[in-house]
């Protein structure tokens, strides 16, 4: 009988659970995706409540393309309170987006925007999901929002998606075509980033997925009618740069504590600008002249009443710099597709 209950006792080593995670997130990063499924299963056999064993195995699903599995796990570590809340909700939010469930996202990320207690840069981030989830529930994709990217018939469809008219069904198609193979996506998301004719937002999102997939090697990038070569895994998130986030302390310093409602609707905007242009950088480098720019644009889109003179005793820059940017802002903001406060 001691020999029974010997034989069923498990003893591991020390840091087992360490070694694991470092064993499936390495998997990861090699595109090792089953090993690294394999992994964090074992992990979580270990113990059951780890938090980045349950965070890994979401990866690994993401990256195996079980993105339902992967929404309900997410889901159950927010309810369990499993891991930090808002990694998982970024992860959470990302999973909804390519399952095309927008939604969702709108009522989830309007949610957390209210609380008022996400760190700003994942609340920054967020601004550009929501209006672009925002955009995606005013369009019927019920019809196309189940093809399985594993089905070469369904690959090609969505390939062909991004030669379609409707810039709606091109956001679609780089959302889905995000977890095929990248020797079938990578050759068109390239070809689609050195077009001439393709929005330049949906672009910025080309590049965002070749970030996140860590793409190690230069890329040619057409946008409003200039060329540039960049290596995605290189790029900076645009909105932790020091410029941004200058910009945004000072519109702060300005607008936040007496309009709040204002200060949002300007990081709105400037984020919106910011992942318009990208890779591109705003010009010129003076980030008076681009707060001043967007407390101009956002008043006028509001309403309120705020004078170039006003501005210039706001931000120390003359009319005649500030304008010129805001009319860039303006050339942004009516991009036929993307309208974040209609």
């Amino acid at each position: 009988m001691d020999k029974e209950k010997d034989e069923r006792k498990i003893v591991y080593f020390p840091n087992v659970a360490g070694k694991l995670v470092e064993k499936g997130m390495a998997a990861l990063k090699a595109k090792e995706i089953t090993k690294a499924h394999e992994h964090f299963s074992q992990l979580l056999e270990i113990e059951p409540e780890h938090p980045q064993g349950h965070f890994g195995m979401v990866l690994s699903l993401v990256e195996m393309g079980n993105l339902s599995e992967a929404s309900e796990r997410c889901e159950t570590m927010m309810q369990q309170g499993i891991g930090d809340y808002y990694d998982i909700f970024q992860v959470y939010i990302s999973i909804l987006v390519q399952l095309g469930k927008y939604q969702k996202v709108v009522t989830m990320i309007e949610a957390v925007l209210q609380e008022n207690q996400l760190p700003s840069n994942i609340a920054e981030s967020l601004y550009q999901l929501l209006h672009f989830s925002r955009q995606m529930t005013s369009y019927d994709l019920d019809s196309e929002a189940d093809y399985d990217a594993g089905h070469e018939e369904d690959v090609d469809k969505l390939i062909d998606y991004l030669e379609s008219d409707k810039t709606e069904k091109q956001w679609l198609a780089i959302q889905k075509l995000s977890t095929v193979d990248e020797q079938k996506s990578l050759p068109v998301y390239l070809t689609y980033l050195n077009a001439t004719n393709k929005d330049p937002l949906l672009k910025s999102l080309v590049l965002q997925v070749l970030r996140e997939k860590e793409l190690d090697q230069e890329v040619v990038v057409h946008k409003f009618g200039r060329e540039i070569k960049v290596n995605p895994a290189t790029l900076q998130d645009i909105f932790l740069q020091d410029f941004s986030l200058s910009v945004k302390s000072k519109l702060s310093d300005v607008v936040e504590q007496g309009n709040p409602a204002l200060f949002e609707m300007c990081m709105q905007i400037w984020w919106h600008y910011l992942f318009a242009i990208t890779p591109f950088e705003a010009e010129p480098s003076n980030s008076s002249v681009w707060a001043a720019a967007v407390h101009k644009v956002a008043s006028e889109m509001n309403g309120e009443d705020v004078t170039n003179e006003d501005l210039r005793m706001f931000y120390e820059v003359k009319p005649s710099e500030f304008e010129v940017a805001a009319n860039r802002i303006m050339n942004i903001e009516n991009q036929p597709f993307y309208r974040p406060f209609e």
